[in-house]
């Protein structure tokens, strides 16, 4: 009998968005910021000897011998070893063998990639520069174009051949290994950050060139590992006959459990992002509290909308099919007000954009958990089901389709669950005027504005 791990349907929206859109862009803008900083220049200095007018660990035996292993030995150990693998993987699954030979593809095309983009760069190395004792200046622009010559610097080979690993991230994914996906992820980083600050303390890159050699390495893994990972819906929802109900119901509860990590996970890194950005409105401008306002607004209409629905659900969600009220006009309605609580929470930073951009990752979420919930509830209720959702659309609202019951039964523990979950909505409101002016103070420098 198929084991519930084996019904992976993952959603082709929630991998571009996040994955290979979010992550990358996330990347090239830490990187882009680093570079156009003072924070470049700093590290570099820190390994300079101005007295000598030159980077002493540039040609220390160690080091030097390190970096050499990295390039000449390593890299080509991975291409051959991941090649070898993969020829001699006939008796394993078509997807052991299919995830063996993206990683060969990614080990070949990623120092491949580098040759490539190195000789399109214009960004020097640092010990070429006059700063730095050498005799070029600093180029203006960030291609080798119009007569500008190639600066041979970025990207990284060595950090491309430590952040290469990513491949091993996403194998884990494609295969549903957790160790190896959350091992490989920190392997990658620490690889990639190690032999990145050895060649700038060598004065051979500067530490926003290993950040855009990052954003390569992750970009390669991401696309080349698309078909592995996501499912496209070539399949009906309907394909769930293999399965017994209660394997449906633990793999939902699976997907339950991730959906919280993945939001858990996207929270922490946009409160860590946070105190660095800022509304292109200033504070005191109608624009600005407007916007606040009206975010604040949405807030509470999600809240009294999750209370709405919960009305309607009563503790019976999965026990029978819910068609009333909220329900008879959207599929979804609980996630429509809890994206709407998303740009509430985004608008209080003044930003008429932050909100929508939050609220598009947390949809990409969302529509994953969704496509599940109704696998589930199709193999459950069967064309009672499928007559809903061919009347009622996904998401809507549809208010023509409006039924209410002529009694409710309310579950009261159920409402002061669903009041306590969303009250914290409102923290948004204390921790954006914190922010704020943290950043007028000077605490914290705002590295992108917003509008």
């Amino acid at each position: 009998m198929p084991q519930a791990t084996d019904m992976y349907y993952r959603n082709s929206f929630f991998y571009v968005l996040t994955q290979i859109i979010g992550v990358s862009l996330l990347l090239g803008w830490l990187a882009y910021r680093i570079e156009y900083s003072s924070l470049d220049m700093a590290v570099a200095a820190r390994f300079f000897d101005a007295t000598t007018h030159t980077f002493p660990l540039r040609h220390e035996g160690l080091i030097a011998a390190v970096s050499n292993l990295v390039v000449w030995v390593l890299a080509p150990l991975l291409v051959v070893a991941t090649g070898v693998a993969a020829l001699r993987a006939r008796r394993k699954s078509a997807t052991c063998r299919a995830v063996l030979w993206t990683l060969f593809a990614v080990f070949l095309l990623a120092p491949t990639l580098v040759w490539a983009l190195k000789h399109g760069t214009a960004l020097p190395r640092p010990f070429n520069l006059t700063l730095f004792g050498g005799l070029d200046q600093l180029p203006q622009s960030f291609w080798a174009l119009g007569g500008v010559p190639s600066g041979g610097a970025l990207p990284s080979n060595h950090a491309v051949v430590g952040y290469s690993l990513f491949g091993l991230y996403f194998a884990g994914w494609a295969l549903n290994w957790p160790r190896l996906r959350w091992c490989g992820l920190a392997l990658a980083v620490a690889a990639g950050l190690l032999f990145g600050f050895l060649r700038i303390s060598q004065g051979a890159h500067f530490l926003s060139q290993t950040v855009w050699s990052a954003a390569l390495a992750w970009l390669l893994c991401s696309l080349l590992f698309y078909p592995l990972i996501v499912t496209r819906h070539r399949k009906a929802s309907t394909d769930t006959a293999d399965y017994t109900l209660d394997e449906i119901w633990k793999h939902l509860s699976i997907v339950q459990v991730r959906r919280r990590n993945t939001l858990t996970a996207y929270g922490v890194l946009f409160v860590c992002l946070l105190p660095f950005l800022a509304s292109s409105w200033p504070g005191d401008s109608w624009v600005h509290q407007t916007v606040e306002w009206v975010g604040l607004a949405l807030i509470l209409v999600a809240l009294l909308g999750r209370c709405w629905c919960m009305l309607y659900l009563g503790g019976r969600k999965g026990a029978e099919l819910i068609d009333q009220g909220p329900y008879s006009i959207s599929r979804n309605p609980l996630y429509w007000f809890s994206m709407a609580a998303v740009v509430g929470i985004g608008a209080q930073s003044g930003s008429v954009l932050l909100g929508p951009i939050l609220a598009l990752f947390v949809y990409a979420v969302f529509n994953n958990v969704i496509d599940e919930e109704e696998r589930l509830l199709r193999k459950v209720f069967g064309a009672k089901f499928s007559e809903y959702c061919r009347k009622v659309p996904r998401f809507g609202p549809r208010f023509s389709n409006w039924t209410g019951p002529d009694e409710l039964t309310i579950s009261v523990s159920g409402l002061w669950n669903t009041v306590r979950d969303a009250s914290p909505y409102f923290l948004a409101v204390p921790l954006f005027e914190l922010i704020e002016w943290a950043q007028s103070s000077g605490w914290f420098p705002v590295l992108m504005h917003l509008p």
